[in-house]
């Protein structure tokens, strides 16, 4: 594990050493106040997080065809994945606020990371027809992944991220924004239909 070292002035130590807020000792409590820092980040708007879209876009399609290419011989690459590989994931994501442990080997997505997550995938699912919900899900995690880690993940781990969290968790919402749109398509082919049968009728 890297190992920072870093000079304080004595009021900058005390002030360390004193805050109440952060719990630990020495590198504990370093350790502890990147979390606060990490879990108390504030939430961008839908309009921030469009725009960073636009700004990020070459780094999201790198990461995007990454994922696309881990899929190219398997339909879940998670299953390829050994028990180990996948526990050193989980404590990243979990360092992060992207994840919360629930149990032994047990982890859902934080509330913050999962109301971000289907903000982002109505967004992206509809300011363009280019992509499904599928795709659209994966562009937001990878978008709240490299928020979430404030530049801090390696490649890696935000193309390993991904596609655990949609694989596991996230790909639900875009099957159900899926089916609620084919439902709505139907039913306005529906209506259309009767109404025309209607209009004819009362010739």
């Amino acid at each position: 594990m890297p190992r920072v070292c870093s000079e304080l002035s004595e009021i900058e130590y005390k002030i360390l050493k004193n805050l109440e807020i952060i719990k630990g000792d020495n590198g504990d409590k370093l350790r502890n106040l990147l979390r606060y820092y990490i879990f108390t980040t504030p939430e961008l708007e839908s309009s921030q997080y469009a725009v960073k879209r636009v700004e990020e876009r070459e780094k999201i399609d790198e990461f995007l065809a990454e994922v696309e290419a881990a899929y190219e011989n398997t339909d879940n690459p998670v299953e390829l994945w050994n028990e180990d590989k996948i526990a050193k994931l989980s404590a990243i994501l979990t360092e992060i606020n992207v994840l919360i442990k629930t149990g032994e080997n047990q982890f859902v997505p934080s509330n913050k990371f999962r109301s971000l997550f289907k903000m982002l995938l109505h967004d992206i699912a509809t300011e363009t027809t280019e992509i499904d919900e599928y795709e659209a899900a994966v562009v937001a995690a990878i978008q709240l992944l490299m928020e979430f880690g404030s530049g801090s993940l390696d490649k890696e781990i935000i193309r390993d991220g991904a596609i655990f969290i949609t694989e596991v968790w996230m790909f639900s919402y875009a099957s159900a924004m899926k089916k609620a749109r084919e439902f709505k398509k139907t039913k306005k082919i529906f209506f259309s239909e009767t109404e025309i049968a209607e209009s004819f009728s009362s010739v």
